[in-house]
């Protein structure tokens, strides 16, 4: 079987991660601040970061949850157990991680990816700018940025077509196309 490596070092995906989540960001902050000014902004942004208990509490607690949404995601997309799925966390490159130790279909693939960008991220961001909570928005400031190696390894894909197999990469960022 013929493998083709859409993957990239995990040292690598971290910086190609900020290019592609730092802009995602900044249009956060921006549509924050448009609908409810910059004061209102420093204020949310103070009160989620000023408490540093707090702060690592929660991103903790969203680290987990995101590889968590990661295994769910894959087992109800990809159609697999979550058996199937191995968590663990890289120390060179302090990552964690969840992987799929079987192949799936790439739009499996694709949304299990993209949904812990999506529900922690993207939501809580807009739910904020939507509401004037500067704490939501603050959350899915963070989580935007957590999602940026997962934004990069959605842009590997972006020439793969529907019903392709992909099987995830062991130790870096992306996966294998299975020919």
């Amino acid at each position: 079987m013929n493998k083709q490596d859409l993957s990239i070092s995990m040292g690598k995906a971290g910086v190609y991660s900020l290019i592609l989540s730092l802009p995602v960001a900044f249009l956060e902050v921006w549509g924050f601040a448009l609908r409810w000014g910059w004061e209102a902004f420093w204020v949310g942004f103070n009160g989620f970061f000023g408490n540093l208990w707090l702060f690592l509490g929660l991103f903790v607690v969203g680290v987990v949850v995101h590889e968590g949404i990661h295994a769910l995601a894959w087992a109800i997309f990809g159609e697999k157990t979550l058996s199937a799925i191995r968590f663990g966390f890289q120390l060179a490159t302090l990552t964690p991680y969840a992987h799929c130790k079987v192949p799936m279909e790439v739009n499996a693939y694709r949304w299990g990816t993209a949904m812990p960008g999506l529900v922690l991220g993207l939501l809580p961001a807009l739910i904020g700018i939507g509401t004037g909570w500067g704490g939501g928005l603050s959350f899915g400031l963070i989580f935007t940025i957590a999602a940026g190696g997962d934004m990069l390894i959605l842009w590997l894909l972006r020439g793969v077509p529907a019903g392709k197999q992909v099987e995830d990469h062991p130790s870096q960022a992306g996966c294998y196309v299975l020919e």
